[in-house]
């Protein structure tokens, strides 16, 4: 779980980075926008694979539970956001630069996820 927190971070600073490199190009708007969606997908992540390693413990019943509850919990929290974003909360922030960055960040971190789980579970078996 370290191991996946640390690349989540990572990669997580590595895509704002860029996004503030661009920062002139893209415009203002267009960078809260993206740091927001890059820092919820991150947030969303970390809350599932925390789940997931929790159900990785116990039984197929309880892993399935938390995955479903994961993944739930990350529709709820990127949903919320972007209908917060739509109504001008927080203000200056593009919407399509929300959407588009929780969701590039989303399959990002999702690889990393599928690819820690997988490694795991090669171990257990």
């Amino acid at each position: 779980m370290v191991r996946y927190a640390l690349g989540v971070v990572a990669l997580a600073v590595a895509g704002s980075a860029l996004v503030a490199a661009r920062g002139e190009r893209l415009g203002e708007a267009v960078v809260r926008g993206a740091l927001l969606g890059i820092t919820v997908a991150a947030a969303g992540s970390l809350g599932g694979m925390a789940l997931l390693a929790r159900g990785l413990e116990r039984g197929a019943r309880q892993f399935m539970g938390a995955l479903l509850i994961g993944i739930l919990g990350r529709m709820l929290l990127f949903g919320a956001v972007l209908i917060g974003v739509g109504l001008g909360w927080p203000a200056g922030c593009s919407l399509a630069a929300v959407a588009l960055s929780v969701v590039a960040f989303f399959f990002v971190f999702q690889g990393l996820e599928v690819w820690l789980v997988l490694r795991r579970s090669k171990g257990a078996t």
